[in-house]
């Protein structure tokens, strides 16, 4: 009985085609939107949890200023912790190791070419480099505390295309009219913010750019010990030592959890906004089976009537038309689904070339989900016109013209 059902509805896409596919198209848009936004989403979500896997999450990071551009924002203004801060931060149960970051960016010559990097200076001597962002040396060796214009590079800057004659141990390096000897190369994060970093004696690194202070402190908590505790104990103390009220702090205390939130935050708000976007397509979608539903009980009035006088049930009729509708929601999920995976794709191989580390996640519940989603949109939007179609009596279809 089915079947019959089946091959009922399927006569619309034999007989009317054009109007089929122009009204799949309002439903193969959204679906297509809604795929792709959600598969890079998650898996730029991955791929952050993967970056946070590899930092760790017993690090919290200090910066000057309460501003929401974090460590951009502290390196844009002229604010900077102090060594006053660290003795203070040290002091602190639970606090294992506290380090001062100095970075700037700047101008690196690698034969005759030239990049603008950011340049990291740090002790040594306070923490190697595995502790301090989670890599490990790949070529070459680490750094040492007495070492002099000797650097190491990111993973990027030794084997990718940042420079057309990729980098490696032994070469020189020209950094603001300088020349350094790569001693090291570090492993890849997968993050071009940290992949393209050159890394140098912070003494050193003072003694070249005039700057003072630290735009960045990170700090490694106690095994045992709770981070966000911690956090907060760093935070009253250096509220303290400033007289400040709470509230009115003139610096950000952060632990990996709270940074992964809040950029998680921002991603489930921009995905929200778009996809809300993307739902409007389908709501046009849905209006136009609607329509063309319509349109095709109007069409088939007579054949409507034939089909009651030979014995079909309402019921009979009924699902006919809902099946139809329901196949147009679903084509146009299958399309979309193919198209939406498709842009994913194609985003994530532009991101690649870029160096941009951006994946999409092709989660299979999200193609179920779309197509189950599609076809309930066909269906509901097809539901008046189906029960139209019902009620129609059989001698007025009969005389319809």
């Amino acid at each position: 009985m089915f079947s019959d059902y089946f091959k009922l509805a399927l006569r619309t896409f034999r007989h009317k085609p054009t109007r089929s596919w122009l009204t799949i198209l309002g439903i193969f848009i959204g679906i297509a939107a809604v795929v792709a936004l959600i598969s890079l989403g998650q898996g730029m979500q991955e791929a952050i949890n993967q970056q946070f896997e590899i930092l760790g999450t017993d690090k919290i990071t200090i910066y000057p200023g309460a501003s929401s551009f974090g460590v951009l924002g502290s390196l844009l203004g002229s604010e900077r912790m102090s060594d006053h801060d660290i003795s203070i931060i040290k002091r602190i149960s639970g606090v294992n190791i506290v380090v001062g970051v100095a970075m700037t960016i700047a101008k690196v010559v690698s034969g005759d070419e030239h990049q603008y990097t950011m340049v990291i200076g740090y002790n040594p001597d306070e923490i190697n480099i595995k502790d301090f962002i989670g890599v490990t040396i790949i070529d070459g060796r680490e750094l040492r505390a007495n070492d002099g214009y000797k650097v190491m590079i990111g993973y990027s800057l030794g084997y990718e295309d940042i420079y057309e004659e990729p980098i490696e141990v032994g070469d020189t390096l020209e950094i603001s009219g300088k020349s350094f000897t790569v001693v090291g190369i570090v492993s890849e994060v997968g993050n071009p913010g940290y992949d393209n970093r050159i890394y140098i004696n912070r003494d050193l690194f003072y003694s070249i750019f005039t700057q003072e202070g630290y735009p960045l402190v990170v700090v490694r908590t106690k095994e045992g010990y709770d981070t966000t505790s911690v956090a907060d104990a760093i935070k009253e103390k250096l509220r303290k030592d400033r007289n400040l009220e709470e509230g009115s702090e003139n610096f950000t205390v952060m632990t990996s959890q709270q940074l992964q939130k809040m950029i998680s935050d921002i991603i489930g708000v921009i995905q929200t906004i778009v996809i809300g976007i993307a739902a409007i397509s389908l709501l046009v979608g849905g209006t136009g089976i609607m329509n063309t539903m319509y349109t095709s009980v109007l069409e088939r009035t007579r054949e409507i009537g034939i089909m009651k006088a030979v014995g079909a049930k309402n019921f009979d009729i009924g699902m006919v038309f809902f099946i139809e509708s329901g196949i147009l929601g679903l084509v146009g999920g299958v399309i979309g689904i193919v198209f939406g995976l498709s842009m994913a794709y194609a985003v994530e191989l532009a991101a690649t070339s870029l160096d941009i580390s951006l994946k999409a996640s092709f989660d299979p519940l999200i193609i179920g989900g779309a197509l189950l989603f599609s076809f309930i949109i066909g269906s509901v939007s097809g539901i008046i016109p189906t029960l139209q179609a019902a009620k129609l009596k059989p001698a007025e279809s009969l005389r319809y013209e």
